[in-house]
């Protein structure tokens, strides 16, 4: 996994890592936080890490990420040599300055695999057939991530995954809209013929079954745990327990929005009921680490929400009571200012005269 908060940089050491020998994935983020949770749940074989990064630092980020993930291997990324200290002082593998000498990353990698070998720890792990939705989309098997032969493929089994079923007249609605009957359902074919041929080239066609029966599609699956249906299950459960390290954990595997890179009218439903079910664990751990007095660990849970909704009033009101609460006046203003200029902005109207009222009560 590699963390940037810069696409040029991700970009060139993806594909560095990729030419590397033993690696068949490399997984890249820009936002350190949708990171963190990613990382949290998946607990990556090595990590490569920027260590200057907005709001949540590449040191803090390992520190942070230790317990989640004691095994991960950590590689710090920076243009600046003296964060070097720091660095090993967290038990950091190595450190590369950028820009990335292809040769001296080379080096790092034998490095890591020369210290799994000595410990007796694995290499990178075997890898488990699984099927990731949330803030991506890859599909991998035994022999590593699935390769689709065309986007079409790649998206009809999303959401053949997401749906599990569907008619071909309502298929062709949402997944092939541009063509007439006859020419979608000729294409519809066609492609359900090349996601086939894909799963048996991945050896996956004994644990997914893509039927047709009376003009409907089914897909259905065996030993594949699917990121989706992982969180909806902790975050349900986490709900109605209310226990805070029960709602910990089910965001953690929240990575990120359904199928994020996708722009297809048939997603957004999908993804906006994972989004609002992760909204929720997010406010009830805010407010339960409130209540219990721990505003600090609060704090990130609160940024996180205004993030995903940057207009809405409770979560920004709610973000300046923390940092009032946490001796950080500064901040608080800070915050106020930048939502009131992004929502007059937005909604092209003044604060209304209740949310100014909030805010001068929690400056008192």
């Amino acid at each position: 996994m590699v963390i940037d908060d810069e696409w040029p940089a991700l970009e060139q050491m993806r594909e560095l890592l990729l030419q590397c020998e033993g690696i068949s994935s490399v997984l890249v983020y820009d936002n350190p936080r949708e990171a963190f949770t990613a990382a949290a749940e998946r607990k990556p074989d090595i990590l490569f890490l920027d260590i200057q990064m907005p709001e949540l630092s590449g040191l803090a980020f390992a520190e942070k990420l230790l317990p989640f993930s004691p095994d991960t291997d950590i590689v710090f990324v920076t243009a600046y040599r003296n964060y070097a200290v720091e660095a090993f002082e967290l038990s950091a593998i190595d450190y590369l300055l950028k820009p990335v000498d292809p040769p001296r990353l080379l080096k790092t990698w034998n490095k890591f695999l020369s210290k799994r070998m000595l410990t007796g720890t694995p290499g990178p792990r075997s890898t488990a057939t699984s099927f990731r939705l949330l803030g991506g989309y890859e599909l991998t098997g035994p022999h590593g991530a699935v390769k689709w032969s065309t986007h079409k493929a790649e998206e009809l089994f999303a959401y053949l995954w997401v749906h599990r079923q569907g008619s071909v007249s309502v298929i062709l609605n949402d997944v092939f809209p541009q063509w007439n009957y006859e020419k979608g359902k000729q294409y519809l074919h066609t492609t359900v013929y090349q996601i086939r041929k894909t799963l048996k080239k991945a050896s996956l066609e004994d644990s997914i079954e893509l039927t047709f029966d009376r003009e409907n599609y089914r897909l259905d699956s065996r030993g594949i745990e699917g990121d989706t249906e992982k969180f909806q299950e902790a975050a349900a459960q986490a709900l109605q327990s209310i226990h805070l390290e029960d709602m910990r954990e089910a965001a953690a595997l929240y990575g990120g929005d359904l199928l994020q890179s996708l722009d297809s009218l048939w997603v957004y439903s999908s993804r906006d009921k994972y989004r609002r079910m992760y909204l929720k664990l997010l406010e009830q751990l805010t407010l339960g680490l409130v209540q219990a007095g721990r505003h600090s660990e609060a704090e990130d849970y609160a940024v996180r929400l205004t993030e995903l909704e940057p207009l809405e009033e409770s979560y920004a009101l709610q973000l300046i009571g923390i940092y009032y609460e946490t001796g950080k006046p500064q901040r608080a203003q800070r915050s106020f200012t930048q939502f009131r200029d992004s929502y007059t902005a937005e909604m092209g109207d003044e604060l209304p005269d209740w949310f100014l009222e909030v805010y001068q009560r929690l400056g008192k």
